[in-house]
């Protein structure tokens, strides 16, 4: 009890400075003033105009693979009534017990039991069928979703397809997932497989008290973070480009997560702390997916010398309070050899925080920066959501 209250303790006092050090901004920007610097308007360059462009793509997550040990399984159980009188002798020595994806400390040896038993003993059996590659395809869908700017194919309108061209898919074969990618009409399809789930055991130890608050601190958070069944989860994630059947991004993300302090093995714990790994791992990807499936707009309306923006993408787009956004500035240049004209992309160096004033299709952003680099924002200038990072230390930790 004293772990899990200290556990609490300690998340809840790193949340709540989290919390009050990184809240969105407040804003209300109506209060602020229209001034002569905030009507410049940009000028795009011919070969620019194509940056503008902005495309919804479909994308289809298919089932993962399920590569592990956990598969359908059956599970004993066994409900006894009455009573029982043992006489136990044994000769033994404690060691290490190693089983399919999992070890722990256990006993070995010979034994003589002796028992008289009177009562009724109810052994049975359970089908545990975890579905693995179906949780992991979920995980991924929800991230996708809430990214923003991207059509999900429905798991229902996949099953549309699948049925109406009477089509197998080999979820091994990529050939085949690209084939079905055409026939449903998608852009990229996203697959992967559940590579591992590792279940190790480390016992409890006792608390030690070392007089010193700061070490007592120390030594509670390891325990608390190693104590009991450590269950650890790789995942690949691919995406596929439909219309050239390349793997654009290929990423291998790890979970871990602590499934139990009991000694005795149950699957079904070990399972649900694997998919809660699964689920906290698969944040790894949008960093990478966040560039590819980006939101831009451009800027509306600009208030209080540069100080406030109105963008031109919102809750539609996946963006939310405290979202960071980029802006860029553009120059066509003659290249000297060919002649060629091409399209010059540059970061301004400002950080734009988006404020709690967000609507469907815009929202109000704070400028942070100096001055000579607020300068270059004018009305219209290209803006993007910059791209998000993956799991936090606290995520990783627990």
């Amino acid at each position: 009890m004293k772990r899990y209250f200290f556990k609490f303790f300690l998340l809840t006092g790193i949340t709540f400075f989290f919390a009050i050090s990184c809240a969105p901004p407040k804003l209300d920007p109506l209060s602020m003033q229209i001034k002569q610097e905030d009507q410049q308007q940009v000028v795009i360059p011919d070969a620019c105009k194509s940056q503008y462009k902005s495309k919804i793509y479909r994308v289809a997550v298919v089932p993962f693979l399920n590569n592990t040990i956990y598969g359908e399984m059956t599970v004993r159980n066994s409900q006894i009534e009455g009573r029982a009188d043992i006489n136990r002798r044994q000769a033994g020595v404690a060691g290490v017990i190693v089983g399919p994806g999992a070890a722990g400390l256990g006993y070995a040896g010979a034994s003589r039991t002796d028992i008289k038993y009177s009562g009724n003993v109810n052994t049975f059996m359970r089908q545990i069928a975890p579905k693995i590659g179906e949780f992991a395809q979920s995980a991924v869908e929800n991230t996708i979703v809430n990214l923003g700017g991207v059509d999900v194919f429905t798991r229902s309108q996949m099953q549309n397809v699948l049925d109406e061209q009477n089509f197998q898919m080999n979820l091994a074969d990529q050939n085949t997932v690209v084939k079905f990618g055409k026939l449903a009409g998608v852009d990229y399809i996203i697959s992967g497989s559940v590579d591992y789930i590792n279940a190790r055991y480390i016992p409890q130890t006792k608390f030690k008290d070392t007089g010193n608050a700061w070490l007592n601190l120390t030594q509670a958070v390891a325990k608390s973070m190693t104590e009991g069944w450590n269950v650890t989860t790789e995942m690949t994630i691919q995406l596929i480009d439909v219309a050239t059947g390349q793997v654009l991004v290929s990423k291998k993300v790890r979970g871990r997560e602590l499934g139990g302090v009991q000694p005795a093995f149950n699957p079904e714990l070990i399972i649900s702390a694997a998919k809660k790994a699964m689920g906290e791992s698969v944040t790894d990807i949008k960093s990478v997916f966040s560039e590819i499936f980006n939101a831009r707009g451009y800027i509306n309306q600009l208030r209080g010398g540069k100080y406030v923006a109105l963008i031109s993408i919102g809750k539609s787009d996946g963006i939310k309070p405290g979202d960071t956004v980029e802006a860029y500035q553009f120059a066509a240049i003659k290249d000297f050899m060919t002649g060629e004209v091409e399209c010059y992309k540059s970061t301004i160096s400002v950080n734009m925080i988006v404020t709690n004033q967000v609507n469907q299709n815009s929202a109000w952003v704070i400028i942070k920066g100096n001055e000579s680099a607020k300068s270059r924002l004018k009305v219209g200038t290209l803006v993007e959501r910059a791209p998000y990072e993956g799991q936090g230390l606290l995520d990783k930790l627990y």
